[in-house]
């Protein structure tokens, strides 16, 4: 399977800084989206200690493929290393949501928190992962419709952050991607101000290219008030499977906040 793809994040039009970061890297098929929380408690320091423990983790496993799963309790154990030597740290977490591609189509996603992936295949969309807080909790017995949760004033309180414990159990989600997928991942910041409606209308309308897709979901976040860091990384699945095709070992590019790949 070929794949494109590209990311953005953004500080979107409330926030003062970015807690935000991805990593977008095509060499190895692993793509993430972390929103860091703790404001003073520097959640940026905590999305930007993740997702360069991903990094890390590639570059140091050229001969070995980890499940997607330990990728995120590697970066668990680096931000709680973090907050052992800057006490000032402490409370500092991070949500995360990582994709890990296959050049047969396979797909691995591991998520902690409410950072989401969505799958859009036949001008439909699916949410892939299911949101660790407080309101879809309150969801899942019943106590509040989708309609009242997406209100909620309660809706960004996580259950489940790396750094807010020692050991942290990630979801993981298996999936066979096909030709004209498109996988978006992306930190609530996209789809507390878009209806997933809203946001396969766009998908759609970007005409099968990954750039315009995070951008124009990006600005649209915006335009629709911009009241967190917004995030998105999209991939396209662009044909069939190659059989001679394999994993490339290369070192990851360094990509920041901001910054994107195709």
């Amino acid at each position: 399977m070929r794949y494109a793809s590209h990311g953005r994040t953004d500080r979107g039009r409330v926030r003062p800084h970015n807690e935000d970061d991805i990593l977008v890297a095509p060499e190895d098929g692993v793509f993430a989206v972390a929103d860091g929380m703790g404001g003073h408690a520097a959640g940026e320091v905590a999305s930007r200690t993740a997702i360069q423990a991903l990094r890390d983790a590639l570059c140091g496993t050229r001969d070995e493929s980890l499940p997607a799963g330990e990728l995120l309790r590697r970066a668990n154990l680096e931000i709680a290393r973090s907050i052992e030597t800057h006490p000032e740290y402490r409370g500092m977490g991070t949500t995360i949501v990582v994709a890990m591609l296959e050049p047969d189509g396979g797909c691995a996603i591991a998520h902690v928190g409410d950072s989401r992936a969505y799958l859009v295949r036949d001008d439909a969309i699916r949410q892939l992962t299911t949101d660790h807080s407080f309101v879809n909790e309150l969801v899942r017995l019943g106590m509040l419709s989708r309609e009242q949760a997406a209100r909620d004033p309660r809706r960004n309180v996580v259950t489940r952050a790396l750094g807010s414990a020692q050991v942290v159990v990630p979801d993981v989600v298996e999936i066979r991607l096909e030709p004209g997928d498109v996988l978006l991942l992306c930190s609530d910041g996209l789809n507390t101000m878009l209806g997933d409606d809203e946001i396969l209308a766009h998908v759609v309308a970007a005409g099968r290219d990954p750039a315009a897709m995070s951008e124009r979901l990006v600005a649209a976040a915006n335009d629709a008030g911009g009241e967190d860091n917004v995030s998105v990384v999209a991939i396209a699945c662009e044909g069939d499977v190659d059989p001679a095709a394999v994993r490339r070992t290369a070192p990851n590019r360094t990509l920041g906040p901001g910054t994107g790949g195709e």
